[in-house]
Parts: C-alpha cells; structure tokens; sequence
C-alpha cells in the first residue's frame, strides 16, 4: 500500500480542516441571519399587535362614550317621564 508524503499528509490535514472550518463558520452565519430575520419579524408583529390593541382601545373609549351618551339621554327622558307622571297625579 502506498503512503503518501509527510508534507501531503500535513498539507492535506489542514486543507480539510480549513474546508470544516470554512463550512462551520458558513453554518454559523447563516444561523445567524436566520435569527436576524426571526427577530426582524418579531419586532413587526409586535408592532402590528401594538398597533391591532391601541385601536380596539380607542374603539372602546368611543363606544363608551357612545353608551354614557345613551344613559344620559334615556336618564333625561326617566327624568321627563317621572315628572309628567307626578304632575299628572298631583289634584
């Protein structure tokens, strides 16, 4: 069997070791710019269910508002009706 040179064996060693390197450290990038974009669509969805909450907030306040508006509404009209019923009743 034929062997090969020290010098052949040595420089092929770290060849290889380069070319396992260069691929771990390929690896390792694109590991990390697979996290990159994780963390880019994070950020954009949180912003987009920041934004989704703070307009069902302000739909809230407004039909809240709407509603104190409807209760103070019908309270003035108990308030009429209560009177007229009153007024009606005195002799």
């Amino acid at each position: 069997m034929p062997s090969f040179p020290p010098e052949l064996t040595n420089w092929l060693q770290s060849g290889f070791m380069g070319a396992g390197l260069a691929i771990v450290w390929t690896e390792v990038r694109a590991q990390g710019k697979r996290i990159d974009e994780l963390r880019a669509d994070m950020k954009e969805g949180f912003a987009q269910a920041s934004a989704d909450l703070q307009a069902s907030e302000e739909r809230q306040r407004q039909d809240v508002a709407e509603l104190k508006a409807d209760n103070r509404t019908l309270g003035e009209k108990l308030d009429r009706l209560v009177e007229a019923l009153l007024t009606a009743r005195q002799p």
